[in-house]
């Protein structure tokens, strides 16, 4: 699903989180992507908080040396946004046009949005018919705050880039998930209604700060939620099990991750499984005849060892690692392809938005 899209020729993906930048391109080959360009560059702390631009000099300097290091063929740019400051929420409307809908998305919006109108932007997408009511359709309606979005769009612009796309981080890993052979894409009649042997997946995306779960079923949003739990939790719990400073702990997490305190871990673990039940339980409230039957992991957390495992286990839900890059044409000269095998789980949002650059 396109967010406020501005289509042109060639889009990269850019990722900006509390951590770091994570820039993506690609291109098509005749068996499907490859890499064109990519980039990961760090964040200093706090320069952005729960998506909220602190320090927009750092993130523009970061987005700059992004760009010079990937040295990607375009300065446009397919971004995503998270958190509080968008709302994706599913209506029930009579059946229309998409014509109609778009005549009237303004008065139906402001029923649910608790913003005024004129201060956000607004998008749409029809997702097929009602599961009650086949007079009805189901309508995700996104609406985001202006100046979220154009707090993003000036420092991609003091980095000499365009924002041509700004999506979803939710709606950009659904994109990365359909490249892979454990995710396909929803097939045939978008009003037929599942039956009670439907695939029921959830796509999680752990960052540092936040997580994005996507819920689909047969390949169709169920269900979306942000929340702000991820591997700064960790984190934190190392810094206090260790008695390091913050720095030390990030660094012991992501280099030696087989020497944290046992305790750290599991408090880390108690709470993500708190956190994720949480989020289960809202999608079963409402759909409680189509059960999570797996769990698709992504995001830097993913990369922690037998973290699928420890889920699968504590969840009862079959649980695995999604990376990317096993279905995208590596160059051997130009990139790490071993590299790229370990850390392709934290790419799948960027991978998701440079997907954009594909869309008809």
């Amino acid at each position: 699903m396109s967010f406020f899209s501005n289509k042109s020729e060639g889009v990269m993906g850019i990722d900006i989180s509390s951590t770091g930048i994570k820039l993506v391109e690609l291109s098509r080959t005749r068996t499907g992507y490859q890499l064109a360009s990519m980039a990961s560059v760090a964040l200093p702390r706090d320069a952005i908080v729960e998506n909220t631009i602190i320090d927009s000099a750092a993130v523009s300097e970061a987005l700059a040396e992004a760009v010079r290091l990937a040295r990607p063929s375009t300065k446009n740019a397919a971004m995503a946004v998270a958190g509080n400051a968008v709302i994706i929420k599913t209506i029930s409307m009579p059946m229309i046009s998409e014509f109609e809908l778009e005549a009237q998305i303004e008065y139906e919006a402001d029923q649910y949005v608790p913003y005024d109108i004129d201060d956000v932007f607004l998008d749409f997408h029809i997702q097929g018919m009602t599961a009650d009511d086949p007079d009805k359709m189901d309508v995700v309606l996104v609406a985001c705050k202006r100046e979220v979005v154009e707090d993003y769009q000036l420092v991609l612009s003091d980095a000499g880039l365009n924002a041509k796309c700004i999506d979803c981080a939710v709606f950009a890993l659904e994109n990365a998930a359909e490249i892979t052979d454990e995710h396909t894409a929803p097939t045939g009649d978008q009003y037929a209604l599942p039956d009670e042997d439907a695939e029921v997946n959830a796509l999680v995306n752990i960052g540092a700060n936040m997580m994005n779960i996507n819920v689909l079923i047969d390949g169709r949003m169920a269900f979306v939620r942000d929340q702000f739990y991820g591997g700064g939790n960790l984190t934190e719990e190392i810094q206090k099990a260790h008695n390091i400073s913050y720095q030390a702990a990030e660094q012991l997490k992501i280099e030696q991750a087989d020497q944290i305190d046992p305790d750290a871990l599991e408090m880390f673990y108690v709470g993500l499984t708190s956190e994720l039940v949480r989020s289960l339980d809202f999608y079963s409230a409402s759909r409680a005849d189509f059960p999570v039957r797996k769990l698709y992991l992504s995001g830097g957390c993913a990369l922690l060892p037998n973290i699928a495992t420890e889920l699968e286990q504590r969840l009862g839900i079959d649980t695995a690692v999604l990376n990317p890059f096993n279905h995208i044409d590596i160059p051997p000269r130009k990139f790490d392809t071993a590299q790229l095998e370990q850390s392709g789980p934290m790419m799948m949002v960027p991978v998701g938005l440079a997907l954009r650059n594909f869309d008809t």
